[in-house]
């Protein structure tokens, strides 16, 4: 278990930290969207940083990925155990939503960009609605499926994680169920973080066979 829990561990801090630098690095206009702010975004030279900012977004799915398929060892201790199913399945869900919600978001931009025409003009309400179908596919299923992994990973690694880390899972899984209030969707990606750390140093602290390592 030692190597999947750092590569695990490593995914659990690229998911939250691959996020923020995906929502800001490329500047797209925000709120709501105005004429003035869509037309200046789409006549700069913005596509390095659209291209960035997706490739960076896709990046900390890959890192949703890792994490969950590390702690998959960890749920209901047996293959066919029912928590184990479930935890694959909403995993599989949520990880393949954010994938689908990030490529939305950059949809308009990343095309603009392919175009490579500072001519083409998009209705403002167009832009808004499409990036904000790519927030929902994120928050309105990614969110809360992964709450949902989250709380049959809480029931299902009584034997695999701490006391103190399966209730802030169930929290964090809890509040995960409310993604689409924008700000409870936050608690995720602190937990991802909190949990990366922690299964690097469990992961550093187990022998091979997941045994924990001789102190002399």
């Amino acid at each position: 278990m030692q190597r999947g829990s750092v590569v695990a561990g490593v995914g659990g801090i690229l998911f939250p930290v691959m996020w923020f630098l995906a929502a800001f690095v490329p500047d797209a206009p925000g709120g709501t969207y105005d004429a003035s702010s869509v037309a200046d975004f789409v006549t700069k030279d913005h596509r390095t940083s659209v291209f960035i900012g997706l490739f960076l977004g896709l990046l900390g799915v890959l890192g949703l990925l890792l994490l969950l398929a590390g702690l998959r060892e960890r749920v209901g201790g047996v293959d066919s155990s029912f928590l184990a199913n479930v935890f694959s399945t909403t995993s599989l869900v949520s990880v393949t939503a954010f994938a689908i919600g990030w490529v939305t978001v950059f949809s308009v931009p990343v095309a603009i960009a392919y175009g490579g025409s500072n001519e083409v003009m998009i209705d403002p309400k167009v832009t808004y609605v499409l990036a904000q179908v790519g927030w929902v596919i994120m928050f309105g299923v990614g969110g809360t499926f992964l709450g949902l992994t989250l709380i049959a990973l809480m029931l299902g690694s009584r034997q695999t994680l701490p006391a103190w880390l399966r209730w802030f899972t169930l929290i964090a899984g809890v509040l995960g169920l409310a993604s689409m209030a924008w700000i409870p969707h936050f608690a995720l990606l602190l937990w991802s973080l909190v949990i990366g750390v922690w299964l690097i140093a469990a992961g550093r602290a187990e022998g091979p066979a997941g045994q924990p390592r001789p102190t002399s």
